[in-house]
């Protein structure tokens, strides 16, 4: 087993299963010198090793692998807890269609046939993973949801109808997360004559808002403002 780390640029952590009759040295080369720390292992054993510990991002995964399909492996990684969210590109040395499609509707995320053209797969790598960071952003914000027809707030799955400033307030935040927002932009976006609103006001709705959906939405950047961290 050949164990490439580049640990220096790495971003993500990818694995490639090589069982002898694949010849991966080179692509583990290339994909460790373009923001990758790449790993090889060479039997499916150290393969739910890493799935199981959370190790990898993304598994280059040949279809045809000693004594297993690949494409049954990968729907078993898929349909685990804990490899639903890693990445599978299934590869193939036999062009044939009805291997893609069973490829895909086992949950594989991309397939391709040999040979690998280098650039092209780390093109399809580079897509595949814009998805992680998506669905990082996704999951977080889905922590907190502004049913605005009903004026109601859904945090952390309770349901908290708050009053008209509060709502505003945390209305406003939300429409541009983790952007700072003053507390002068926030009198002037919320209240109508806001040269009269005093200068805690906005602490205050504040304190009230984190109060009741929790401290850890709002976060305060001393002697700036606010910010809705998602």
């Amino acid at each position: 087993m050949f164990v490439a780390h580049i640990q220096k640029m790495g971003r993500y952590r990818i694995t490639l299963v090589d069982d002898k009759k694949q010849n991966f040295t080179s692509l583990a080369d290339f994909l460790g010198s373009d923001d990758f720390i790449v790993d090889a292992v060479s039997a499916e054993s150290e393969l739910l090793e890493k799935v199981r510990q959370k190790q990898t991002d993304l598994i280059i995964l040949p279809v045809e692998l000693q004594g297993n399909n690949g494409i049954d492996f990968c729907h078993n990684i898929k349909n685990s807890k804990e490899g639903k969210h890693i990445f599978i590109v299934l590869v193939s040395k036999r062009k044939e269609e009805v291997s893609l499609i069973q490829g895909l509707e086992s949950g594989a995320d991309d397939f391709l046939f040999h040979p690998i053209h280098e650039r092209v797969l780390l093109s399809r790598l580079k897509a595949i993973l814009k998805r992680k960071s998506w669905n990082v952003i996704e999951e977080r914000s889905q922590s907190l949801v502004i049913d605005y027809d009903r004026y109601l707030i859904i945090a952390q799955g309770k349901e908290y109808y708050l009053p008209k400033k509060e709502f505003e307030i945390l209305s406003l935040l939300n429409s541009k997360p983790n952007k700072v927002f003053s507390r002068d932009e926030i009198k002037n976006a919320v209240w109508e004559n806001f040269e009269k609103v005093r200068g805690r006001t906005v602490d205050v709705h504040i304190r009230k808002i984190r109060e009741k959906i929790g401290e850890s939405l709002i976060a305060t950047v001393k002697g700036v403002g606010y910010r809705l961290e998602i």
